[in-house]
C-alpha cells in the first residue's frame, strides 16, 4: 500500500484498496464463508479484522504533526458494520498503555459502574481529545461474560454478545470509550491459532500484533464471580482479576464518515485522518 492522499472514508479505502483477499495485508473478512485455514472459526459478523504478527494498521490520531508522536499512535483492530446498514466504523486501540489502573476500585465487575470506565470517558482520556472527539462514535459495548478462560476467540465472541454478565449486571452499555474484548485479542493472532483456547495463547504470542508483554485489561467480566474480569497476561494468555493495577489501552470506533488523508499504515507512516 502506498502513501497517498485520498478523499475516501478510511473504511472504504481499506475495504476497496488494502483488502484484496483474505490474508492480504493481514486483513481477513469475517463473513463466515472464507476458504483459508480455520475460516470456520471466523466471527461471522462481516467485519474486516487485522491478524498476524505485525500488519500495517497504524493510525495517527489526536495530532497533525508531521511526525506522529508515539503517544498518538493507534492501531486498527478492524472495521465493523455496527448498525448493519452497510457502512463501517474503524475500531482503534491505543498503541501504548496510558498507565496502570484498577478495573474497578471497588473490586466489582460491572463495567457500567467501573472506576476505569468512568475515568476513560472523562478526565483520564476523553477530556484530552479536544476537537478529535468529533471523530469518535458512541457505540454499544457488549458485556456478556464467560465462566472460564478456556475458550476460543469465536466462543468468546459469541459469549460477549449473548451471555449474561455476573448476576444482574447489564449486558450492554453505550458510551464512546471502552477496552478490547478477549475476542479482539484472539482474532488478532494468525488464523492458524484460532482453534487454540485463549488460556493457551502464551504459546503463540509472537503471532499476535495486539500482544505487548504487559498485564492488560479487557472489558469482559467473568460471569461466575463478582470480582473477576478477563485480562491479557504479560506472557500472552487470557487470565482473570479485577482490582490490581494493570495496563489500559483505550478502544473506540471512528465515525463512519471519517476520511483518510494519507499514510501507508506503517508505524513510521501511519494513516492520517481528516479533522
Amino acid at each position: 500500500v502506498t502513501s497517498e492522499v485520498t478523499t475516501q472514508t478510511g473504511a472504504d479505502y481499506i475495504i476497496d484498496t488494502v483488502y484484496t483477499s483474505d490474508g492480504a495485508n493481514g486483513l481477513y473478512y469475517h463473513d463466515g464463508v472464507g476458504t483459508y485455514t480455520n475460516a470456520s472459526e471466523e466471527a461471522g459478523d462481516n467485519s474486516y479484522r487485522y491478524s498476524g504478527a505485525n500488519p500495517n494498521n497504524y493510525v495517527c490520531f489526536g495530532s497533525d504533526a508531521a511526525t506522529c508522536p508515539n503517544d498518538n499512535l493507534y492501531r486498527i483492530i478492524g472495521l465493523f458494520d455496527n448498525d448493519q446498514d452497510g457502512t463501517y466504523n474503524i475500531k482503534l486501540i491505543k498503541n501504548l498503555s496510558i498507565g496502570n489502573y484498577a478495573w474497578d476500585d471497588s473490586n466489582n465487575n460491572d463495567w457500567t459502574k467501573a472506576s476505569l470506565n468512568n475515568s476513560l470517558n472523562k478526565e483520564l482520556f476523553w477530556n484530552n481529545l479536544g476537537e478529535w472527539q468529533n471523530m469518535v462514535s458512541p457505540t454499544t459495548w457488549h458485556l456478556g461474560g464467560m465462566t472460564s478462560y478456556k475458550y476460543t476467540a469465536k466462543e468468546f465472541y459469541e459469549g460477549e454478545r449473548n451471555n449474561a454478565g455476573y448476576g444482574s449486571n447489564p449486558t450492554t452499555y453505550r458510551d464512546e470509550i471502552g477496552l478490547m474484548y478477549p475476542s479482539d485479542y484472539g482474532y488478532a493472532a494468525s488464523p492458524d491459532n484460532w482453534t487454540t483456547v485463549l488460556s493457551s495463547y502464551n504459546e503463540i504470542s509472537n503471532n499476535n500484533w495486539m500482544y505487548m508483554g504487559l498485564h492488560e485489561w479487557t472489558i469482559t467480566p467473568r460471569s461466575s464471580y463478582s470480582n473477576s474480569v478477563f485480562f491479557v497476561s504479560s506472557i500472552g494468555l487470557i487470565d482473570y482479576n479485577a482490582s490490581d493495577g494493570f495496563a489500559a489501552r483505550p478502544v473506540f470506533y471512528l465515525e463512519s464518515n471519517v476520511q483518510l488523508e494519507g499514510g501507508s499504515g506503517t508505524s513510521s507512516d501511519p494513516y492520517r485522518l481528516a479533522v
